[in-house]
Protein backbone atom coordinates (compact mmCIF):
# COMPACT_ATOMS: atom_id res chain seq x y z
CA UNK A 1 0.00 0.00 0.00
CA UNK A 2 1.42 3.35 -1.03
CA UNK A 3 1.51 6.08 1.59
CA UNK A 4 -0.05 9.35 0.51
CA UNK A 5 2.35 12.19 1.16
CA UNK A 6 0.74 14.89 3.27
CA UNK A 7 1.91 18.44 3.68
CA UNK A 8 3.38 19.40 7.08
CA UNK A 9 0.42 21.75 7.52
CA UNK A 10 -2.15 18.99 6.98
CA UNK A 11 -0.70 15.71 8.24
CA UNK A 12 -2.75 12.57 8.17
CA UNK A 13 -3.35 10.35 11.19
CA UNK A 14 -0.21 8.43 12.14
CA UNK A 15 1.80 10.46 9.66
CA UNK A 16 5.45 10.63 10.83
CA UNK A 17 5.75 14.04 9.18
CA UNK A 18 3.46 15.40 11.90
CA UNK A 19 5.92 14.43 14.68
CA UNK A 20 7.98 17.54 15.44
CA UNK A 21 10.84 15.67 17.09
CA UNK A 22 11.17 13.30 14.14
CA UNK A 23 11.16 16.23 11.69
CA UNK A 24 13.86 17.88 13.81
CA UNK A 25 15.97 14.71 13.68
CA UNK A 26 15.53 14.46 9.91
CA UNK A 27 16.51 18.12 9.43
CA UNK A 28 19.55 17.60 11.66
CA UNK A 29 20.67 14.70 9.46
CA UNK A 30 20.57 17.01 6.43
CA UNK A 31 22.38 19.94 8.06
CA UNK A 32 24.97 18.12 10.22
CA UNK A 33 27.06 16.66 7.35
CA UNK A 34 27.26 20.10 5.73
CA UNK A 35 28.40 21.64 9.00
CA UNK A 36 30.93 18.86 9.60
CA UNK A 37 32.34 19.40 6.09
CA UNK A 38 32.79 23.15 6.66
CA UNK A 39 34.38 22.58 10.05
CA UNK A 40 36.50 19.73 8.73
CA UNK A 41 38.12 22.12 6.24
CA UNK A 42 39.45 23.99 9.28
CA UNK A 43 40.42 20.77 11.06
CA UNK A 44 37.69 21.24 13.68
CA UNK A 45 35.01 19.00 15.10
CA UNK A 46 31.62 20.53 15.94
CA UNK A 47 32.53 20.37 19.65
CA UNK A 48 35.82 22.15 19.05
CA UNK A 49 34.05 24.84 17.06
CA UNK A 50 31.58 25.21 19.93
CA UNK A 51 34.46 25.65 22.37
CA UNK A 52 36.06 28.35 20.20
CA UNK A 53 32.77 30.24 19.88
CA UNK A 54 31.91 29.98 23.58
CA UNK A 55 35.37 31.06 24.71
CA UNK A 56 35.25 34.01 22.30
CA UNK A 57 32.06 35.35 23.88
CA UNK A 58 32.62 34.20 27.47
CA UNK A 59 36.35 33.81 28.17
CA UNK A 60 35.97 33.10 31.88
CA UNK A 61 33.38 30.35 31.53
CA UNK A 62 33.97 27.30 33.71
CA UNK A 63 34.77 23.98 32.07
CA UNK A 64 31.54 22.51 33.47
CA UNK A 65 29.45 25.34 32.00
CA UNK A 66 31.34 25.05 28.72
CA UNK A 67 30.56 21.34 28.62
CA UNK A 68 26.85 22.05 29.21
CA UNK A 69 26.80 24.67 26.47
CA UNK A 70 28.26 22.37 23.85
CA UNK A 71 26.32 19.33 25.08
CA UNK A 72 29.08 17.02 26.29
CA UNK A 73 30.08 15.67 29.70
CA UNK A 74 32.64 17.52 31.83
CA UNK A 75 34.96 14.52 31.47
CA UNK A 76 34.73 14.73 27.67
CA UNK A 77 35.32 18.48 27.87
CA UNK A 78 38.66 17.86 29.54
CA UNK A 79 39.72 15.62 26.65
CA UNK A 80 38.50 18.13 24.03
CA UNK A 81 40.39 20.96 25.73
CA UNK A 82 43.59 18.91 25.96
CA UNK A 83 43.35 18.13 22.22
CA UNK A 84 42.74 21.79 21.45
CA UNK A 85 45.65 22.81 23.65
CA UNK A 86 47.92 20.37 21.79
CA UNK A 87 46.73 21.93 18.52
CA UNK A 88 47.53 25.41 19.85
CA UNK A 89 43.92 26.64 19.76
CA UNK A 90 43.46 27.16 23.49
CA UNK A 91 45.72 27.53 26.49
CA UNK A 92 44.89 25.89 29.79
CA UNK A 93 45.96 27.40 33.09
CA UNK A 94 48.42 25.28 35.05
CA UNK A 95 46.76 22.69 37.26
CA UNK A 96 46.05 23.84 40.81
CA UNK A 97 45.46 20.28 41.97
CA UNK A 98 43.30 17.28 41.26
CA UNK A 99 39.68 18.21 40.64
CA UNK A 100 40.42 21.94 40.39
CA UNK A 101 39.18 23.35 37.06
CA UNK A 102 41.78 24.67 34.63
CA UNK A 103 40.40 27.78 32.93
CA UNK A 104 40.82 27.80 29.16
CA UNK A 105 41.54 30.80 26.96
CA UNK A 106 41.66 31.21 23.20
CA UNK A 107 45.14 31.53 21.76
CA UNK A 108 45.92 33.80 18.83
CA UNK A 109 45.79 30.71 16.59
CA UNK A 110 42.39 29.79 18.03
CA UNK A 111 41.10 33.29 17.27
CA UNK A 112 42.45 33.09 13.71
CA UNK A 113 40.85 29.69 13.09
CA UNK A 114 37.54 30.97 14.44
CA UNK A 115 37.75 34.15 12.33
CA UNK A 116 38.31 32.03 9.18
CA UNK A 117 35.66 29.44 10.00
CA UNK A 118 32.79 31.44 11.47
CA UNK A 119 31.88 33.22 8.21
CA UNK A 120 31.59 29.85 6.43
CA UNK A 121 29.35 28.53 9.20
CA UNK A 122 27.20 31.68 8.97
CA UNK A 123 26.98 31.23 5.19
CA UNK A 124 25.80 27.65 5.66
CA UNK A 125 23.19 28.95 8.11
CA UNK A 126 22.02 31.81 5.91
CA UNK A 127 18.23 31.66 5.48
CA UNK A 128 18.48 31.10 1.73
CA UNK A 129 20.91 28.19 2.28
CA UNK A 130 18.27 26.56 4.46
CA UNK A 131 15.40 27.28 2.07
CA UNK A 132 13.91 29.91 4.40
CA UNK A 133 13.16 33.59 4.37
CA UNK A 134 14.95 35.76 6.90
CA UNK A 135 11.77 35.98 8.99
CA UNK A 136 11.23 32.21 8.85
CA UNK A 137 14.84 31.63 9.97
CA UNK A 138 14.39 34.00 12.94
CA UNK A 139 11.12 32.28 13.88
CA UNK A 140 12.62 28.80 13.58
CA UNK A 141 15.64 29.78 15.66
CA UNK A 142 13.43 31.36 18.34
CA UNK A 143 11.20 28.25 18.47
CA UNK A 144 14.16 25.86 18.64
CA UNK A 145 15.59 27.89 21.52
CA UNK A 146 12.22 27.65 23.28
CA UNK A 147 12.17 23.85 22.89
CA UNK A 148 15.79 23.63 24.07
CA UNK A 149 15.15 25.78 27.13
CA UNK A 150 11.89 24.02 27.98
CA UNK A 151 13.63 20.64 27.91
CA UNK A 152 16.31 21.82 30.32
CA UNK A 153 18.89 23.49 28.12
CA UNK A 154 21.52 25.83 29.47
Amino acid sequence: MERTRRTPDQPGPGDPDSVVGWTLVRAYHRVAPLLRAVLGQAGLSPHQFGVLVQLSVEPDISQAALARRILITPQSMGAVLRQMEAAGLVSLSPSAGRGVPRPARLTDDGRRVLARTYPRVRELNAPESLGLTAEEARTLNRLLHRVHDHLGGS
